[in-house]
């Protein structure tokens, strides 16, 4: 008995360390990091998370914005702070898989300076055209550009997002030229192209879909693997004869060195929090989809492998 009691107290005394560090900040707020501004669908998922994460973690939580650099920012922060488990980042895909492949000095390692805690959704990308033409589908459009008469153009969120890059990887498959005109944002390309300036816009589908139901701009395409379930007559690119398919994501984050134990209770959480707001996610085209810390390292390392040859591809000179 005296043994097993030693061995009990040893193992208890060796938790202390992780837990205590928990108890110790419960007076503080958990903060979630978004790295863009408030009203778009990152920080609208992130605060319904928060909403939803509350009641098992019995903890405030807070979403702090911290926009800028495509979103990097809020990641860098996420890296500098302490790994118990009081600061999370929501961040889409691009800065985890593709900015290491396009920015020679990137301030953080995607791997080496996060904790997987989970992905929450995955997103579909939105192929779309507008009253600067008179395509309905891709075909048509792709009859339409290849008049170099009509000079054809695609919008994109910005350089060296993924948007970006896929609608590179549209024109080489296409087997047409479009010229890239980078905007700040999802937002005002969709403006452009809804007032006929420019005839493509590649976003994801969550800003395209209002304007579309609208009648203001027409989704030709997405790039998913399946049709997605708020649109269901909008095809993907490859049914539409493209073989390009992409599915985005968003994951949920913590700062390497966050004790495992912690990571365990926040992705209990993150998957519970998932379900309750799957409603929220569907009415913004996104899909529901929890997957735990081992199968997010896998997607992120899977999709970083894909971009390396594609980047190359593209031409695409790296920044700083």
């Amino acid at each position: 008995m005296t043994s097993r009691r030693h061995f009990c107290l040893s193992t208890l005394s060796l938790a202390l360390p992780q837990t205590a560090a928990w108890a110790q900040t419960a007076s503080q707020p958990i903060r979630i990091m978004v790295g863009f501004a408030p009203g778009g669908s990152v920080d609208m998922t992130a605060r319904a998370l928060a909403e939803a994460m509350r009641p098992s973690l019995e903890r405030t939580i807070l979403v702090e914005n911290r926009p800028g650099a495509a979103g990097r920012l809020a990641v860098e922060f996420t890296r500098q702070a302490a790994p118990d488990g009081n600061t999370l980042m929501l961040v889409p895909h691009g800065p985890m898989t593709l900015f290491p492949w396009i920015h020679r000095q990137l301030r953080y390692d995607p791997v080496k300076d996060f904790a997987p805690i989970g992905r929450v959704c995955t997103l579909d990308y939105a192929i779309s055209t507008g009253p600067a033409t008179p395509a309905k589908t891709v075909a048509e459009y792709v009859a339409w550009a290849r008049n170099p008469q009509n000079k054809p153009a695609f919008a994109s969120p910005g350089s060296g997002t993924i948007p970006h890059f896929l609608g590179q990887g549209f024109a080489q498959k296409a087997e047409i030229e479009l010229t890239h005109v980078p905007y700040k944002g999802a937002a005002p390309s969709l403006i452009d192209l809804i007032g006929g300036n420019i005839s493509l816009a590649v976003t994801p589908m969550a800003d395209a879909v209002e304007h579309h139901r609208a009648g203001k701009l027409r989704i030709l395409a997405i790039t998913s693997t399946r049709r997605n379930p708020a649109l269901p007559d909008v095809p993907t690119l490859k049914e539409s004869g493209i073989d390009l398919v992409l599915d985005g994501w968003y994951g949920m984050y913590a700062p390497a060195g966050t004790p495992a134990e912690q990571i365990d209770r926040l992705y209990q959480a993150l998957q519970g929090a998932v379900k309750k707001i799957e409603p929220t996610l569907v009415r913004a085209t996104m899909q529901a989809d929890a997957a735990g810390p081992q199968q997010l390292a896998q997607i992120q390392a899977t999709e970083t492998a894909l971009w390396g040859p594609w980047v190359k591809a593209s031409g695409f000179t790296p920044g700083e």
